[in-house]
């Protein structure tokens, strides 16, 4: 172990128990966010439903917008795409289903399995759904 010059006996010791601290802090840190790496990305497993019967994609928009006021889909398991068709971070969900969300910088997809009837499709991000950014989508 090299050791800066100057460091006498007690102070080594002091340095090696500093060292000892601060490895321990980085492999409980590393532990506790490992599982987090797999988030992100691809979003199909979190809701469960496979394989999909219907598509549906959704664009969102820099006036905080989506890229339609309304959308359609087939009942049973949904893919959809979420597309940034500008610069701003968008978020989307569905406001009556819970354990939905798309983030998107660029482009995320997932699934989400709804049986029909008309939902509500909304980004989370502070005053986005207060500006508008929100759409109707009907499952039939």
């Amino acid at each position: 172990m090299s050791v800066p010059a100057g460091y006498n006996p007690r102070t080594l010791a002091e340095y090696r128990a500093r060292m000892r601290r601060t490895l321990l802090s980085l492999a409980v840190t590393a532990v506790l966010f490992a599982p987090l790496a797999a988030c992100g990305g691809d979003d199909a497993a979190a809701s469960g439903c496979t394989p999909p019967t219907g598509e549906l994609e959704v664009g969102a928009n820099d006036d905080l917008t989506f890229d339609a006021e309304g959308y359609e889909a087939d009942a049973g398991c949904i893919d959809v795409t979420y597309t940034n068709d500008g610069s701003i971070d968008h978020t989307l969900l569905i406001k009556e289903k819970s354990g939905f969300k798309l983030s998107v910088g660029d482009t995320d997809s997932g699934t989400v399995d709804l049986p029909a009837g008309s939902y509500v499709l909304f980004c989370d991000i502070a005053g986005h759904e207060a500006a508008g950014m929100e759409a109707e989508l009907v499952v039939t």
